[in-house]
């Protein structure tokens, strides 16, 4: 029966993701789930119990410029996006980090515009939650003569104010993924 689901559920997100080369994220076609349970206590006290399911996947953005030419202006990107590099790797054109501890802002953006860590109650977890990101995006040739970028956004965050050590899966909201092809396409095209 989970099989059908997956199934469905990966449709439903290339149809909800199919755009025009460069313009959208791409849908990798074998996404890995994070189930979460919750739980939630009626005023009648009994219990209700519900999954939800974060993907987390790479998403191909497409640019105009060469593989060299993209990869000479990410190190810009990143640093105007206040993301600190503790990967810059020429040979394999992989650049960003893997263990960020941060809070609230990438950049001057709020941090849940970019990645969704659950909510308690009406506010979303990415505003308070100490966060752990990684952050990567590697340049590979495209067919079409451009370049793609492909980037991988995971992460877990933690409530500070409580003394649990549980964390929280966080998930792309594929705003992040979108700005830096942006920046990288008008950086090219500046040139």
């Amino acid at each position: 029966m989970r099989r059908p689901l997956a199934a469905t559920l990966t449709a439903l997100l290339a149809l909800g993701c199919a755009s025009q080369p460069g313009s959208g994220p791409v849908v990798d076609p074998m996404p890995t789930p994070t189930v979460n349970t919750g739980r939630v206590v009626t005023s009648s006290g009994s219990t209700v119990q519900f999954n939800t399911m974060n993907i987390t996947k790479e998403v191909a953005l497409t640019v105009s410029g060469s593989v060299d030419e993209a990869w000479a202006v990410l190190p810009v990107v990143y640093r105007e996006l206040a993301i600190p590099l503790t990967m810059n790797e020429p040979k394999s054109k992989t650049i960003g980090n893997t263990g960020w501890k941060m809070r609230r802002s990438i950049g001057k953006v709020p941090v849940y515009r970019y990645v969704d860590c659950g909510s308690s109650g009406t506010m979303q977890n990415a505003e308070t939650y100490e966060l752990t990101l990684s952050i990567v995006t590697q340049v590979k040739a495209d067919a079409a003569g451009g370049s793609q970028l492909l980037t991988l956004i995971t992460g877990t965050g933690r409530n500070p104010i409580t003394s649990s050590s549980a964390e929280v899966n966080c998930v792309s909201t594929s705003q992040l993924e979108l700005r830096i092809r942006d920046m990288v396409q008008k950086a090219l095209v500046a040139k």
